[in-house]
Order: C-alpha cells, then sequence, then structure tokens
C-alpha cells in the first residue's frame, strides 16, 4: 500500500480551521492509502488548554512531534517554533524516505515548509503544499516597519518562499486572487497551482436548528480567532458609534487581542457587547442564532487571504458585512452571490455605513440575502466538492512519480 505523509502544524482537538480540513483529508486518503500525521503539541487557539490529544478516528496514524511551540503573536517565537518543527518533521521524512511516497506539506510558515520542501526534493518525493496565508507579506500586517526593515525582510524570506512553491507537486491556494498573485510575484506558472476552496463540517450547517426568538434585537456576531488580522476592534469601534438602537454584538472566540478588546468595549461603555466561546461543534448553532455575521481584515490583507469563516458563514445562510479590500476574493464572493455588503477595510465610518445599512435594511432582504448566502456555498463550497480535488491531485501525483 503507498504511503500518504500529511505533516499538519495544526490538527484536531485545535479548534482552528486547517487542523479539520486536514483531519478530512487524513481520513479520506486512508480509504486507499496508509496515512501517517505528524503533528506538534496542539496550542492553538491561544489561550485553550487541551486535556487530551487523542484523534478517535484509528484508520490513519498520528505522531506526536515533540517540538518548540509558541502560540504568541511574536516573530522570533514563532519562527523558532517553525524550525523546530520543520527539521524535526525532515529528520522523519530522512528516516523513512523510502516508505514514503507523497507529502502534504502543511507545516508552519516558511522555515518549517522550506525545510520539509528540502528534503523531499533531495529524495525526489512528491509534495504538495497547502497555503492559507501569503508570507512574508502577512508579516507586515497590522506591524509598522521602516521601509528598508521590509526589504531587508523580503530580500531574505522570499526565495524561502519561493522554493517551496516551485519544487511543489502542487500548491493548493485558496482562491484565483491568491493564485495569480503568487505566480506573477513568485515568477511560477499558473499550472503549478491548485485553486481549491475551503470547507467547513458540512453536517453541522445541516440541522434544523431552532429559529431565533423574535425579540425584537438585531444580532451582530464576530466566530473566530481575535487575533491582530481580524480586525475586531475596529468592528467594536464602529458598532458602538454606529449606535443602533436594540442592536447586539457577539463576539465568540479566544486569540491574543481578545482581552485588549474586551478591555476596549469596556472604555467605550458599551452594554451590547458580548464575548464567549464556541467549540467548533456549536459554531452552526450559534451563528444561526444571529442576523448578520462580521469579518475584517487589514488592508492589503484582502488580497493575499480568504477568510476560513467566510464559508462557514455562508453555509450558515446569513448576510454578511465585510471590512476587506474591495478588490478581494471575499467581496467577489459577496457580490457574486449578492449575501451582504463589502466596505473599505481599516475604515471605521465606512463599517459605521455598513452596520447603519443593515439596521435600515428590510428584515425580508436581509432573509434572502441569507439564503443567496447559503445557496452559493452549497455550490462551491462543501467538503465533498473541494475535498476530492485535493485527494485526486494527490492521487495523480503518487500516480505520475510511480510511472
Amino acid at each position: 500500500m503507498k504511503r500518504v505523509l500529511i505533516i499538519s502544524a495544526v490538527f484536531p482537538p485545535e479548534q482552528v480551521t486547517s487542523a479539520f480540513l486536514n483531519f478530512d483529508l487524513a481520513r479520506e486518503l486512508a480509504k486507499k492509502y496508509a496515512v501517517t500525521v505528524l503533528r506538534p503539541y496542539p496550542t492553538r487557539p491561544i489561550g485553550v488548554k487541551f486535556d487530551s490529544i487523542d484523534v478517535e478516528d484509528k484508520s490513519f496514524e498520528t505522531i506526536l512531534i515533540n517540538s518548540y511551540t509558541h502560540p504568541q503573536s511574536e516573530l522570533i517565537g514563532r519562527f523558532c517554533e517553525s524550525i523546530d518543527f520543520g527539521r524535526k518533521s525532515a529528520a522523519y521524512i530522512k528516516n523513512h524516505h523510502d516508505e514514503i511516497d507523497y507529502v502534504y506539506n502543511d507545516g508552519w510558515q516558511l522555515f518549517g515548509l522550506y525545510l520539509v520542501a528540502k528534503v523531499c526534493k533531495k529524495y525526489g518525493i512528491p509534495y504538495m503544499v497547502p497555503i492559507q496565508d501569503i508570507y512574508p507579506e502577512c508579516l507586515f500586517t497590522n506591524r509598522e516597519y521602516p521601509s528598508y526593515v521590509k526589504s531587508c525582510i523580503n530580500r531574505i524570506l522570499l526565495p524561502i518562499d519561493k522554493y517551496y512553491q516551485k519544487h511543489a507537486n502542487y500548491v493548493r491556494t485558496i482562491s484565483n486572487e491568491m493564485r495569480d498573485y503568487l505566480s506573477n510575484t513568485r515568477c511560477i506558472a499558473k499550472d503549478n497551482y491548485l485553486v481549491v476552496n475551503n470547507w467547513q463540517n458540512d453536517e453541522d450547517f445541516l440541522k434544523d436548528y431552532p429559529a431565533r426568538p423574535a425579540d425584537g434585537k438585531l444580532i451582530f456576531a464576530y466566530v473566530g480567532s481575535i487575533n491582530s488580522h481580524a480586525n475586531v476592534d475596529l468592528m467594536i469601534k464602529a458598532f458602538v458609534k454606529a449606535n443602533i438602537e436594540n442592536a447586539e454584538f457577539r463576539i465568540y472566540g479566544g486569540g491574543n487581542k481578545k482581552d485588549y478588546c474586551v478591555n476596549l468595549a469596556r472604555q467605550l461603555g458599551s452594554k451590547n457587547i458580548i464575548f464567549d466561546m464556541v467549540s467548533r461543534d456549536k459554531v452552526a448553532y450559534v451563528q444561526s442564532q444571529t442576523d448578520v455575521l462580521l469579518l475584517a481584515l487589514p488592508t492589503g490583507n484582502g488580497n493575499l487571504c480568504l477568510p476560513s469563516k467566510m464559508t462557514s458563514y455562508m453555509l450558515s445562510g446569513k448576510p454578511i458585512l465585510a471590512s476587506v479590500d474591495q478588490v478581494s476574493a471575499t467581496t467577489r464572493f459577496i457580490k457574486e452571490a449578492d449575501c451582504g455588503i463589502s466596505v473599505n477595510p481599516d475604515s471605521v465610518e465606512s463599517s459605521i455605513e455598513g452596520f447603519k445599512a443593515f439596521a435600515n435594511m428590510t428584515s425580508e432582504r436581509r432573509l434572502m440575502m441569507g439564503k443567496n448566502s447559503r445557496k452559493y456555498a452549497e455550490k462551491y463550497l462543501t467538503r465533498e466538492v473541494n475535498l476530492q480535488i485535493v485527494c485526486d491531485a494527490i492521487r495523480q501525483g503518487i500516480s505520475k512519480c510511480n510511472s
């Protein structure tokens, strides 16, 4: 039996999209191949304690790599985390290279991916590298660096990023916009990229949840990590300044900026902002009890990634208010599906207009946007559609290598 190695920087029980994507991939590939997953100790999202790292599905093997972890958003610590997990994953491949037919290289960005790609190239093992966020560009999000520092970082890190993309059997991206950007900036043919939308636990969103109580409130919600890329603080400021009568803003999630956002809401004197945690299996229910779902990305970040929560939001059949680049996959999805409002990023005033637009909208129009959202997701964003694209590409890579 052919053997596939999945290197996964995050994996269940971590409540992170990539963790569940890789779990689904391991389970599906295990129907035909011997699958082994290498993973570090779970640490995401920050602040969550894990009593067990056991994975119930025993159709594949899971190996815990005792590597350095650093969930805090600090550059040096994250680099050390990436290097150590990458180095130990590469050592595993070196020791078992004659047993491995394909590698799904989803370790930590830059150094970790590079170290694994290098050893795969040495032993002629084909690999796929999935990219959710574009590095090193994302390193500059919400961080102020002098131009010469950015230039220096790019000169050092861009060749690393280009290396593992150039030698990959496929580079999996999550939007056409990301593919085009990477192809142009890394000088790699578009044919090397495989565009596959993220998916969620589809079955969670197919359940019949009770209708939200008709209490006259307008419920806005954000569900996801509260970090420097999420711009939750911007949404809080806009919601408070919009001053919408009988509206509520629910924020579900954890992350390294949660305490800051809690304090911000308190300082602004808002009594209509509620913070809570939600487990992965309760996300669909929580979102079903809202009227409008929110997301925000800093300027210049929207064209570099597509938030995984976009899939979740659309499967929930809810309208979306997005503060993102107007030339981005997120804005394109919203326009194609007619399922929400996209406003300029990093602009409190634009977000205020978005909040007020939904407040002034008829409930019938909001419901129609929600139905459009769900219809689009069922056509393009399900596990059934997208998981098979990834698996088929891996099967082709194995067959091509052995022909």
